[in-house]
């Protein structure tokens, strides 16, 4: 485990197209694990398996369990998980086609996803590893020009439009 990064950091300028991917699942019918557990355990294998194949795109991802289930992913492009989500040897696909023939429009587990493409933004860190956009990126220490939430924010969007 990597030691603790206790100063206050910032994310490093993303490279252009950095895309971020919230996915969740909720479960109307809880009495019904039958309709939902495949569902939730689909997430975890999908995860493992954009770890083991960087290529794919993901640069890093987090599952959290609670209220709701989600997935916090980072990648390197939009298209990358277009093209991930489509790819009939990864696991999504097979995943896809199964709920979407066992479980679509049927009230029995909902699925829901997001995408951003990153653009204006600012990210801190304080007393813990970098965390979501930063650990994705990477992080550099808070200084001169990104001690405010709006200079970091001006300064994404200044370093972005200078790499275009």
């Amino acid at each position: 485990m990597a030691a603790r990064e206790a100063r206050r950091m910032t994310n490093k300028t993303p490279p252009e197209g950095t895309t971020l991917f919230l996915i969740g699942m909720s479960m109307p019918r809880l009495r019904h694990p039958g309709a939902w557990l495949a569902v939730f355990l689909a997430m975890p294998r999908m995860l493992m398996y954009l770890k083991r194949n960087p290529e794919a795109g993901l640069l890093s991802g987090k599952l959290y369990v609670g209220v709701s289930i989600m997935v916090v992913s980072y990648w390197r492009s939009a298209e990358d998980i277009r093209r991930f989500a489509a790819d009939a040897q990864a696991p999504h696909l097979p995943a896809w086609r199964w709920f979407n023939k066992r479980f679509a429009d049927r009230n029995a587990v909902g699925i829901w996803h997001e995408t951003y493409v990153i653009g204006e933004h600012e990210t801190i860190t304080s007393g813990i590893s970098p965390w979501g956009l930063a650990e994705a990126v990477g992080a550099v220490p808070v200084g001169p020009g990104t001690k405010t939430a709006a200079q970091r924010s001006r300064h994404n969007v200044a370093e972005m439009s200078h790499s275009v």
